[in-house]
């Protein structure tokens, strides 16, 4: 990248493109719909589930056991405090370290302090700062979210005629986020707070509320709660990148016209709204904050390890087009001093040879650019990294 580069105005550019291209393509593509997706489509949610519907388009036709293993255990290597090469995590210490605090958290709490403990994981009893932001992904990403792909992959197995779905949907959900709470804890040794509270209150809880019907139904209904993760690719130097867990909430707003309050999560915190294209599009707008990276800081006694969310956020817009619900395609753009363009395209919208084809590109100020090419149904992309700067602030290993 050269100093003449304007950044500001290739995100501009894309976003408006972006957007002229979704609504023709929306047109465009639905019309070509196969008959037996809705069929298909129909046939399941006669069978009773909730969040899972097999769809030929979208990160719908994508999602599967594998992928949500892949996006939720290494969602945090995409924070810019962690390093990102899979074959950089200490998974034999982390294993250990998260097992331990797990398993004796009252030993661990007496290093950490109860209050701490409370005021950064459950509820801000001292304050909104962003040092005690870390109630915010434990509601919405640990209960709600985690909580809500139990369901969806319930779904999954259910339609698939695999005995014992809940079992196997719990098994799944419970393995990724232990992986995620080693992925997190990488070779530090010591107390460590966060995987107590996700083990053992947050994602413990999302599976109890989303086992009750009435609360499946909930969103499903009045709120809209979707799974909408990143397409995770395998780079060069084993480096993972564009993974995450991604959630959007749509609630209804009770107006004369189909305009929704669309909320989406993930690393960025973005707000909006939502509305129809068609009867099966929907375009949604959102602007918010987004996270630059993580700090680790010493708490209680001085022997226990708390990451917390750094000082710096950085604000970006996005726009996102589905299909029932179903991600087609992802513009985010940075507008601050982080410049940064991210565009994901999942499979579906077009087809060679008979293989559904997606893919991503991002270009970040300082950091440089990627891209990479999926397929539909695997876990796992292909793509290459043009790096500026390897994860600048990454210190964890």
């Amino acid at each position: 990248m050269t100093g003449k580069f304007n950044g500001r105005k290739l995100w501009q550019s894309a976003l408006f493109c972006s957007a002229v291209a979704v609504l023709c393509a929306s047109q465009v593509a639905h019309a070509d719909e196969p008959v037996a997706e809705l069929a298909a489509a129909a046939t399941a949610a006669d069978a009773g589930g909730h969040y899972w519907r097999p769809r030929s388009i979208g990160s719908e036709s994508q999602f599967n056991p594998l992928t949500g293993l892949v996006n939720g255990s290494f969602d945090i290597l995409r924070n810019a405090a962690y390093q990102d090469r899979l074959s950089g995590v200490d998974y034999q210490a982390g294993a250990v370290n998260v097992f331990r605090n797990v398993t004796h958290p009252f030993d661990a709490m007496s290093h950490i302090g109860w209050g701490h403990f409370v005021a950064h994981e459950v509820v801000p009893i001292r304050g909104f700062a962003t040092q005690y932001g870390q109630f915010v992904p434990n509601w919405f990403m640990h209960g709600l979210g985690e909580g809500m792909l139990y369901r969806k992959l319930e779904d999954w197995y259910a339609f698939h005629g695999i005995s014992h779905p809940r079992v196997l949907a719990l098994l799944t959900t419970t393995a990724l986020q232990y992986v995620n709470e080693i992925t997190e804890n990488g070779s530090f040794r010591g107390p460590n707070q966060d995987p107590i509270a996700d083990m053992l209150i947050w994602n413990p809880l999302g599976l109890v509320l989303f086992s009750f019907e009435p609360v499946a139904r909930f969103f499903r209904g009045p709120v809209i709660l979707n799974y909408w993760p990143g397409q995770a690719t395998l780079a060069n130097g084993m480096r993972l990148t564009n993974q995450g867990e991604n959630y959007a909430f749509k609630v209804t707003l009770g107006l004369p016209v189909d305009l929704r309050f669309f909320m989406y999560y993930g690393k960025e915190g973005l707000f909006g709204a939502s509305g129809p294209v068609n009867k099966h599009d929907h375009l949604s707008v959102a602007l918010g904050p987004s996270l630059k990276g993580m700090q680790a800081v010493w708490v209680g006694d001085g022997t226990a390890r708390m990451m917390i969310p750094g000082n710096q956020l950085i604000w970006e817009t996005g726009i996102f087009w589905d299909r029932d619900e179903s991600l087609v395609m992802s513009l985010i753009a940075g507008l601050t001093e982080q410049q940064s363009v991210h565009l994901n395209v999942y499979p579906g919208l077009w087809e060679w040879n008979g293989w559904a084809l997606g893919g991503f590109a991002r270009w970040a100020l300082g950091e440089g650019a990627s891209g990479g090419i999926s397929l539909r149904g695997s876990p796992l992309g292909l793509g290459m990294i043009q790096a500026a700067n390897d994860h600048p602030m990454a210190f964890l290993h």
